[in-house]
């Protein structure tokens, strides 16, 4: 879909997509922003078919758009967490997600005259701003086929109640990662890659080490890298990752960023904010439940 707003986000104090029996998958809101793939596959292309018919119903040609993001992506830890396993698997999923991004369906080619984007995505009559709890602005208008058609999968309050629980999270994350006791247990985390012969200041210096390592070897080739420097750059990106995640276990990292969230949201979060959260919540079940259907008569 062209998008006009982000998405994410399932269940408020429930499971969170990826975590295991051991794993501690640390996430704000209480796992309310986390989401499995096949859900958000689903509630995309819910939007995507009422998009679809609202532009159709104006006139207008719309093909609905596949999802590109993959599993991967869809579930990657906020903080930069990683398990023993996914590291093993898949490293940070860097270049898995590239050669997933070359199988991925292309957007369709759709017509973007004004009249077109004004049908999609609304007229500046119907503006309406608004200030998320992470300081971001965000516009968008609400006569356009993206924001009528959000409003039809999720309910009339989800234009405004998605984006502000997205920002509190992002809120969230940021004062987490700001905290000393954050600080602190990433220190730890730094001294113990240096040991292990992979040294990084922070949790993202590794995976941005491999990216920048996999755009440069993409830009040196107009059909991208060959297959073997691929597969080599793969297992760099596995060795650093299984390091990671074997110093993450080793000063406790998740543990210490489980606390500090807790402590955060405590103290950062206002009746009035975690009203907001609780309708997220609510909205996406309804969608999810809605999409699933009614039970058929048999019980199957």
């Amino acid at each position: 879909m062209f998008v006009a707003l982000t998405a994410a986000g399932c269940s408020y104090g429930g499971g969170q997509p990826g975590r295991g029996s051991t794993a501690l998958d640390v996430r704000p809101l209480s796992g309310a922003t986390a989401i499995s793939h096949a859900d958000a596959v689903r509630l995309h292309d819910r939007e995507e078919r009422a998009v679809a018919a609202c532009m159709r119903a104006r006139g207008q040609r719309y093909t609905a758009q596949p999802r590109t993001a993959s599993a991967r992506s869809e579930e990657t830890n906020p903080y930069g967490l990683l398990t023993s396993r996914k590291a093993a698997q898949d490293g940070y999923g860097i270049v898995g997600e590239y050669v997933y991004r070359l199988t991925a369906p292309a957007p369709a080619d759709e017509p973007r005259g004004t009249v077109w984007q004004q049908a999609l995505t609304g007229t500046p009559a119907h503006r309406v701003s608004l200030r998320l709890p992470d300081g971001v602005s965000l516009e968008y208008s609400t006569d356009g086929c993206v924001a009528r058609a959000r409003a039809e999968v999720y309910g009339a309050d989800w234009n405004t109640v998605e984006p502000l629980t997205v920002g509190l999270a992002n809120r969230v994350i940021a004062a987490v990662e700001a905290d000393p006791g954050h600080r602190a247990a990433v220190r730890r985390w730094s001294a113990c890659m240096t040991r292990a012969g992979h040294p990084a200041k922070d949790l993202q210096a590794p995976r941005e080490a491999i990216d920048s390592r996999l755009r440069t070897a993409v830009s040196e080739s107009s059909t991208g890298p060959d297959q073997d420097a691929l597969h080599a750059l793969g297992r760099d990106e596995i060795r650093t990752a299984r390091a990671d995640a074997d110093c993450q276990g080793a000063t406790g990292l998740a543990e210490a960023v489980r606390k500090v969230q807790q402590a955060v949201e405590k103290s950062l979060l206002t009746e009035h904010d975690r009203k907001t959260v609780a309708a997220y919540v609510a909205d996406r079940r309804r969608a999810l439940a809605a999409e699933a259907g009614p039970p058929s008569p048999n019980g199957g």
